[in-house]
């Protein structure tokens, strides 16, 4: 599972809210933390279908594509109704877990305090707590022995993050914020969708790795800005044919797709139900 790590997704952040000075500018929660994901495979959708086009049971009655396949073409997990070679047992599971945190700056250390943080300097940060086990190859590749065999390469964790807080300049060439409780450049607004991404390394199937959303991108965390952070889908994304990623020795965490190697979502946030 490819940039599992997130995995998130930012990649990251959860619906996270900062308590802070006093600044009341938008709407916010008493609080949203921790946020836990948990994964499933990811499948083509029904339309358009390579195989044979059936329908859904009720009351669901839609078209549905049999068989279902896979988004990713380099990852997967066993069952035992499935074809060989993945006729195992079904061990594969994973999870992202997103927390508001107080941590020594620079690590993922908690200080032991609890937001707002209150020692001196910048320990305010979202915490990324990314596990995951079974994960396997579909084909001989990057990270990939044979089919079946436990993925040794990377992953991508992949969300979009759209941040409401106090930390926006209103106007061009930081003109100051219209008369109220904020003053320039604390006033409250909202920010455009952006991707944020974490790469992870897997090791015998199993992709586990612990980050921050400040080490990913260093300061997107700031202390008392009372951030609403609304977050996109979570994907894991494989790692495409090299089974690696762009970013070199900052990645992990900060990593990014290398282009043209048939990267795809190999894992969504989403239920298994029995």
């Amino acid at each position: 599972m490819k940039r599992f790590s997130l995995v998130l997704a930012v990649a990251a952040l959860a619906s996270m809210c900062v308590a802070g000075a006093a600044l009341a500018e938008h709407a916010r929660p008493q609080s949203a933390t921790p946020l836990t994901f948990q994964l499933v495979p990811s499948f083509k959708p029904a339309s358009p279908c390579a195989g044979a086009v059936a329908t859904h049971g009720a009351p669901l009655a839609v078209p549905s594509c049999n068989p279902p396949v896979q988004t990713s073409s380099f990852l997967t997990l066993q069952d035992p109704s499935r074809p060989a070679p993945y006729t195992g047992a079904a061990d594969g599971k994973g999870r992202i877990i997103l927390s508001v945190t107080c941590l020594n700056p620079g690590t993922t250390t908690p200080t032991g305090q609890n937001p707002p943080c209150p020692n001196a300097g910048d320990q305010q940060d979202v915490k990324i707590d990314s596990s995951s086990q079974g994960t396997r190859c579909q084909t001989t590749s990057g990270g990939c022995s044979a089919p079946d065999a436990l993925y040794n390469g990377k992953v991508l964790g992949v969300s979009t993050i759209q941040i409401t807080d106090h930390d926006n300049a209103v106007g061009v060439a930081g003109s100051p914020c219209p008369s109220g409780v904020g003053v320039s450049p604390n006033c409250a607004a909202t920010i455009t969708a952006l991707p944020f991404s974490v790469g992870a390394q897997c090791t015998a199937g199993a992709c586990n790795y612990v980050t921050s959303a400040d080490l990913t991108v260093p300061g997107v965390t700031k202390e008392g800005k009372r951030a609403v952070v609304e977050l996109g889908q979570l994907q894991v994304q494989d790692a495409g044919s090299d089974g690696d990623l762009a970013g070199g020795v900052a990645c992990p965490p900060t990593c990014a797709q290398n282009p043209g190697d048939g990267s795809a979502v190999a894992f969504v946030q989403g239920l298994f139900v029995p």
